[in-house]
């Protein structure tokens, strides 16, 4: 057996405890998902009406993830990406060109807990933004007090996590939504982490502490990882609109 052989068994077959690494620890899955992937591994997605059935399988993913996220049947839309950091980047881009082309914005910030992800910071790196972040609770949660201090008018997102990478706990988003309505900005909730958790925890008789969903009026965009308990490969994710004029930018 190969060094890399070796090593992907021990990460999730015969140990199979790699807590936000590996998701599902079954052999004969993961040979499945190499045999999908060959049967696909010459194919360039950018060229869409050469390899139609890709772009068939990715409407029909962002659909299917978009219906489980509850978003609106005809106006709820969304994007493909490599990982859920790319998706969270598309998001955050999103949300820059908006402010911009919309409010006339130059120096555009977002505002989120310090237990955001590291993509919000790559995302302040890459596109120009300014990453505000509020400090935690003394009991590890989201400060939504210290969150309203630091929106202003140059603000165009403000981020919580379902949950977030530090502690595990869940932002609280439907709150979070409602200050993105009552300053009219943009608000991104991070579900990269919990993914299929979210979606059918509820229906399993888990119901979760806080809604992270597009049922939350004020939410415009979601990032979900297929990789992370949807069963498919890592390398893909869904980011999630709730308008395809948000999507456009």
């Amino acid at each position: 057996m190969k060094k890399g052989e070796q090593f992907c068994k021990k990460c999730y077959k015969d140990e199979g405890r790699l807590s936000g690494g590996v998701y599902f620890a079954d052999e004969s899955h993961w040979n499945f998902i190499s045999d999908v992937m060959r049967m696909f591994i010459v194919v360039n997605p950018l060229h869409s009406a050469e390899f139609m059935p890709v772009t068939q399988m990715e409407a029909e993913i962002i659909r299917m993830v978009a219906n489980l996220f509850h978003g609106h049947p005809e106006t709820s839309c969304g994007i493909g990406t490599s990982g859920g950091t790319e998706s969270i980047l598309l998001a955050m881009l999103a949300y820059r060109q908006q402010g911009l082309n919309e409010k006339g914005i130059t120096h555009p910030n977002i505002v989120c807990s310090e237990t955001a992800h590291a993509a919000f910071d790559k995302a302040g790196f890459y596109f120009g933004m300014e990453v505000r972040k509020v400090p935690m609770t003394k009991d590890h949660k989201y400060d939504l007090k210290a969150a309203k201090a630091q929106i202003d008018s140059n603000t165009v997102c403000i981020v919580g996590s379902g949950p977030e990478y530090a502690y595990g706990n869940y932002d609280p988003i439907p709150e979070i939504a409602a200050l993105a309505l009552r300053y009219n900005i943009g608000c991104h909730s991070d579900c990269c982490l919990g993914s299929f958790v979210n979606a059918f925890a509820e229906e399993a008789g888990f119901p979760l502490p806080q809604v992270v969903d597009f049922r939350n009026p004020g939410v415009t965009s979601i990032s979900v990882d297929t990789h992370k308990y949807g069963f498919g490969p890592k390398g893909y994710s869904v980011a999630l609109f709730s308008s395809k004029e948000l999507r456009a930018h």
